[in-house]
């Protein structure tokens, strides 16, 4: 088969232009270097090379042939630095002949070989501080592994979640046991939401971590709907775990403890994607 591939562009470079020579002539090859075989990524754009350190006005002609043997297309089969995607798994083919003005001829393959990755997930977070603060359980091979399953699973992980939160709230003196939060929702559910560590998406509601309306706070409405830029992400966050169900008789310990003390962007966002402030 490659033998085959070599003679068809053997006779591609005779047909784009054949210098005849005379008997007693004896054509040099060229020289050749090429850029070598090479490993890439499925769906990269791969460019060949060949160069000649010897002969003049060359002429060249690429055969590229994919890994289901069938001949591929090139950019341009005829210069020196064609390209291509590789868009199929497996090993292509790339033969060039390369001819001089007074004849003289030389060849070369190149070998692609195309894999198809795969690819791991190393870390989840959505929620900024989730991971960071309530996934401090077990060893670290367990905080990998959750970092490691898959948004849709995240829940199930909800225990050790638990156990943070219930340990944070006795410690302050709050009862873990009896513990409901601004949603209604004790520590078991709580975890639930929060160890599943992604940005909830309710389009039919106002993008906002929220909540937008105290007096109507509803989960994944107008409450850990998405994220603002402007949105205090952590301060929510504090204000689950901490402030109980009545944000209006709160303690002094509780006070101190729902709010992460960091201001407001010193710049205002952009209406306009990205929506980022400009820099400074």
């Amino acid at each position: 088969m490659k033998n085959i591939r070599v003679i068809l562009a053997v006779l591609l470079v005779g047909v784009m232009g054949f210098t005849a020579c005379d008997e007693d002539d004896d054509p040099e090859s060229p020289m050749l270097s090429t850029s070598g075989d090479v490993t890439v990524d499925i769906e990269k754009t791969v460019t060949l090379e060949v160069g000649a350190s010897s002969g003049t006005n060359l002429t060249y002609a690429w055969i590229l042939t994919d890994p289901d043997g069938t001949v591929a297309d090139l950019s341009d089969a005829t210069s020196a630095t064609p390209s291509f995607v590789a868009s199929i798994a497996g090993t292509y083919s790339a033969d060039v002949v390369v001819v001089s003005s007074d004849g003289g001829t030389a060849n070369e393959t190149i070998e692609i070989t195309v894999v198809n990755p795969t690819y791991e997930q190393e870390d989840q977070m959505g929620r900024p501080a989730i991971n960071t603060v309530f996934n401090y359980f077990g060893d670290a091979d367990t905080k990998n592994a959750y970092n490691q399953t898959l948004p849709a699973n995240g829940s199930s992980n909800a225990g050790g979640f638990e156990g943070i939160l219930d340990a944070l709230q006795n410690y302050i003196g709050l009862d873990a046991d009896t513990y409901a939060n601004v949603l209604g929702l004790d520590n078991t559910t709580t975890a639930t939401v929060l160890s599943t560590d992604v940005l909830n998406c309710n389009k039919s509601a106002s993008t906002t971590y929220g909540p937008s309306d105290l007096d109507n706070i509803t989960l994944f409405s107008n409450v850990l709907n998405g994220r603002g830029l402007d949105n205090d992400v952590v301060d929510v966050t504090l204000i689950l775990a901490f402030a109980g169900d009545d944000l209006t008789n709160l303690s002094s310990l509780q006070e101190g403890l729902i709010a992460d003390g960091v201001a407001a962007n010193d710049k205002s966002f952009s209406t306009e994607f990205p929506y980022l402030a400009s820099p400074h």
